[in-house]
């Protein structure tokens, strides 16, 4: 970036590039695994080189480490593109339906984010230390993640959630049920986007009604007529 804090027209270009890469190589992964992945093929089908993809992420490990934050950053701007409803249940809901719009329009980057065959080098995780942990885990520190676990805390401490709950188990159970939703309609489970809708909107409601206070019940009935 310039001085001027403006993009220049070259870092505009190794952007650009940078992002086509990433789509690229999550199209591969996602048809082929992490042994489709060929540095060579890859700049190949970009119109660049290998010397181009080095330069940009260190090499394979790095590509697919980037691909595994690219595929949260962009969950992320999704849900941060929500409107954040001063009422923290239409939030929650806004950030539920952000999810699903993600899901639908970046089909390969969500293909990865959940994968427990994607060789995510725990090293190269937000410059933390190597452990053991599945990549997965490493999720609950994401941003994605945080705006989710931010809603649910708005609405225990405003009483539509018990106040003995653990925000984290509650985010666990709505991450991990809008996350099924979505895997199924990707897999072409349903027969249309019609049924997808409809189903999503069912399942995805009725788990939230059974997280709600009584208080929670009444204003989400109330907020269901209006639509």
């Amino acid at each position: 970036m310039s001085a001027e804090g403006k993009t220049s027209p070259a870092e505009t270009r190794r952007n650009a590039q940078r992002e086509g890469l990433l789509d690229a190589a999550s199209e591969m992964l996602m048809h082929g695994g992490p042994d489709a992945i060929s540095l060579r093929k890859l700049a190949t089908k970009v119109g660049t080189s290998t010397m181009a993809v080095y330069t940009a992420f260190g090499g394979k490990e790095g590509l697919i480490t980037a691909l595994f934050e690219e595929a949260f950053d962009r969950l992320a701007a999704a849900q941060n593109a929500a409107v954040r409803d001063p009422e923290p249940l239409l939030w929650l809901a806004n950030l539920s339906r952000a999810y699903r719009d993600f899901a639908l329009k970046n089909p390969s980057y969500y293909a990865l984010m959940i994968s427990a065959t994607l060789p995510v080098p725990a090293a190269l995780r937000h410059n933390e230390p190597a452990t053991s942990e599945p990549a997965a885990r490493s999720i609950a520190r994401h941003p994605s993640y945080q705006n989710l676990l931010d809603a649910i805390e708005s609405c225990i401490a405003e009483g539509s959630m018990p106040a003995d709950a653990d925000p984290a188990i509650l985010a666990d159970a709505l991450w991990a049920t809008v996350h099924g939703l979505c895997s199924l309609e990707l897999a072409g489970f349903h027969l249309s986007a019609e049924d997808a809708e409809k189903r999503f909107s069912v399942t995805a409601g009725a788990i939230m009604r059974g997280l709600l206070t009584q208080k929670g019940l009444e204003k989400y009935e109330s907020f269901s007529r209006r639509r």
